[in-house]
C-alpha cells in the first residue's frame, strides 16, 4: 500500500512573478515521451526512477547533478520541470512547467517525477519548510515569493488560517492553452489565492502516486509506462482521481495532513498557526482530509469549452439561477458511437456546437454538459447559461447528455458512475441543485425516444430518478417520435 509523504516533500509548487515571455517549446506529453525516449537512446540501463532523479537533480542542484545532458536537453528539462505560477503585466496569470496530454488535462511535470522518487521516506527537514510567507497576497513586484508547502500542508494551512468551510466548493485553479495542436503557453482562469495548488499540480503529483504504484508490480521503460498510462482509449490517466482514492486506506490521508502540520508547527520559522490544543490539529486534519476527498476526488473532471475549442456563444446568454430543482438526460443520437478519447470527444463537442449554431441556428451548443466515454464530462453551455435542451424546462433544469446512440446499449459502467456517483453529488454540495432534485429521461417531458430506450431503462434505477405525469400525457396523445436528444 502506497506511503504518501510525497506529498509533505514533492509536491511542491514554487511560486513567482514575473512578466517573463513562454519558452517556446511545444508543451504536450508526446514531447516529453519524445524527451524521455532520446535519454533512454544513451542511458539505456536507466530506470524509470534514475531518469527522474537525474531530471529533478539537474533542476534542484545543476552544479552538483552529473553532466549528462547536452545543451538542448538542459534547456528541454528547464521547460518541463521549472514549475512556475507568473503574474503578466494585464493582470493574468500564466503556468510553466506543465503539459497538454493526450487525455485533454494539464500535467505539472516535476510533481509528476517527484512523486515516482517517494520511495526512500522523506524526513521533516528545516529547510524544506522554511521561507517568506507573505500572508498570501499576490503581488507583480517580483520580489515577494511563497514558502515551498507540501499539498497536505497546504490543504491544513488553509483550513487552519481561514477556516475554509467543508461546504464550501474546494476548486484547484485551471486554465486555457493558448493552441490545443501547439500548446506553448498557459493561462490561469483565475488568480492564485494564498494556499491553492493549481489543477495541474496536482494531477502530476496523483499521476506520478500511480505510475509509482505500476513500477512496484512492474518492470518497464519510462517511456513504456508513460505511454500505456496516457495514450490508451480510454487513457488510464482519465481516472487518476478514482484511482488515487483506491489507494489511500481509511484515514491515511487525515495522518499525513496532521504529520505535516506538527512538522510545520515545530520547525518552521514564519508559523500562521492559529494557537491550538494537539486534540485540534487532529479535528482540522481530519476535516481537510474529507474535504480534499469529497469535493475534488470525488468531482469527476470537467473538460472546459477552451480545451474542445468551442466557438464563442452567439449573443448575450441568459442566466440561470442556481440551485435548480431539475436534471434531464439525453443521449446525442448522433454522433452514434461512444467517443472513447479525447480527440474524438472534442472532435464530437465541435461537431454538435457546428449544427445546433448553424444548421439549428441557436446561440450555441444546447446541452449544459456531456459526458465521454473517454473518462470526461464536457462543459457545454455550463452551470450558469440557460440551454436549449429540454423544450419548456430549459430554465428550470441542466441537460446533461451522453455522446452515442444508447438505443440498445448503455456507457460503460465506471462512465455512468462518472455521472449518477460523482457529479450530481459534487454539483449538490456546490450549490448548483437541489438536494431533492428530481432526474428524469428527456422523453418524459418531450415527445422524442431521447435518451434511448436501453439508457432510459438504466436512469430509471438511480436514486433521484422521478417517474412524472407529463411523460405518461405524451405517450397517451400522441405516441413516441424518434428524437435526435435534442429539443
Amino acid at each position: 500500500m502506497m506511503d504518501i509523504w510525497y506529498l509533505l516533500y514533492f509536491t511542491v509548487l514554487p511560486m513567482c512573478f514575473s512578466s517573463d515571455p513562454p519558452n517556446g517549446h511545444v508543451m504536450t506529453m508526446d514531447t516529453f515521451l519524445g524527451f524521455i525516449k532520446e535519454l533512454e537512446s544513451t542511458l539505456a540501463d536507466s530506470s524509470p526512477q534514475d531518469l527522474a532523479q537525474l531530471l529533478m537533480s539537474s533542476i534542484s542542484s545543476p552544479s552538483s547533478s552529473p553532466k549528462l545532458l547536452n545543451a538542448d536537453q538542459v534547456s528541454l528539462t528547464h521547460a518541463f520541470l521549472t514549475h512556475k505560477v507568473m503574474a503578466l503585466k494585464d493582470d493574468g496569470w500564466q503556468e510553466s512547467g506543465i503539459v497538454l496530454a493526450p487525455d485533454g488535462s494539464t500535467v505539472a511535470i516535476r510533481p509528476l517525477l517527484g512523486a515516482m522518487l517517494w520511495g526512500c521516506k522523506v524526513e521533516c527537514k528545516l529547510e524544506i519548510l522554511q521561507g517568506e510567507d507573505n500572508q498570501g497576497s499576490s503581488s507583480k513586484s517580483g520580489d515577494q515569493s511563497r514558502h515551498d508547502t507540501s499539498l497536505a500542508m497546504s490543504l491544513a494551512l488553509s483550513f487552519v488560517n481561514y477556516e475554509v468551510s467543508l461546504e464550501a466548493p474546494l476548486d484547484f485553479v485551471n486554465g486555457c492553452w493558448d493552441s490545443v495542436s501547439i500548446p506553448q503557453t498557459f493561462q490561469l482562469q483565475a488568480a492564485p489565492s494564498r494556499n491553492d495548488l493549481t489543477l495541474a499540480h496536482i494531477n502530476g503529483a496523483l499521476d506520478g502516486t500511480l505510475l509509482r504504484e505500476i513500477l512496484i508490480n512492474e518492470t518497464q521503460k519510462m517511456s513504456s509506462l508513460l505511454k500505456s498510462y496516457y495514450w490508451g482509449r480510454p487513457a488510464k490517466s482519465a481516472f487518476r482521481r478514482q484511482d488515487f482514492q483506491d489507494l489511500l486506506t481509511e484515514g491515511q490521508l487525515a495522518d499525513e495532513i496532521l504529520r505535516g502540520m506538527i512538522c510545520y508547527k515545530e520547525h518552521a520559522e514564519h508559523q500562521n498557526l492559529h494557537p491550538m490544543a494537539d486534540e485540534q490539529y487532529s479535528a482540522i486534519a481530519s476535516e481537510v482530509a474529507k474535504q480534499f476527498e469529497q469535493q475534488f476526488l470525488d468531482c469527476p473532471a470537467v473538460i472546459p469549452r477552451c480545451l474542445w475549442e468551442a466557438k464563442p456563444y452567439k449573443g448575450t446568454p441568459t442566466l440561470l439561477k442556481p440551485p435548480l430543482a431539475h436534471v434531464y438526460i439525453h443521449h446525442t443520437y448522433e454522433p452514434s458511437r461512444p467517443c472513447l478519447s479525447f480527440q474524438e470527444c472534442a472532435a464530437d463537442m465541435r461537431s454538435m456546437q457546428r449544427f445546433h449554431q448553424v444548421d439549428r441556428g441557436w446561440d450555441d451548443i444546447g446541452y449544459s454538459f456531456v459526458v465521454g466515454s473517454d473518462g470526461y464530462l464536457y462543459e457545454g453551455r455550463g452551470w450558469h447559461w440557460v440551454g436549449a435542451h429540454t423544450l419548456g424546462h430549459n430554465s428550470i433544469g441542466y441537460g446533461i447528455s451522453f455522446i452515442g446512440d444508447f438505443t440498445t446499449l448503455v456507457p460503460d459502467t465506471r462512465i455512468l458512475q462518472l455521472l449518477k456517483d460523482g457529479f450530481m453529488r459534487c454539483a449538490m454540495r456546490s450549490g448548483y441543485i437541489l438536494s431533492n432534485y428530481t432526474i428524469q429521461g428527456h422523453r418524459q417531458v418531450v415527445n422524442t425516444t431521447c435518451p434511448g430506450d436501453a439508457l432510459f431503462q438504466e436512469i430509471t434505477s438511480w436514486e433521484h430518478f422521478t417517474k412524472g405525469e407529463e411523460a405518461a400525457e405524451i405517450y397517451k396523445k400522441r405516441g413516441r417520435q424518434r428524437g435526435t436528444g435534442l429539443w
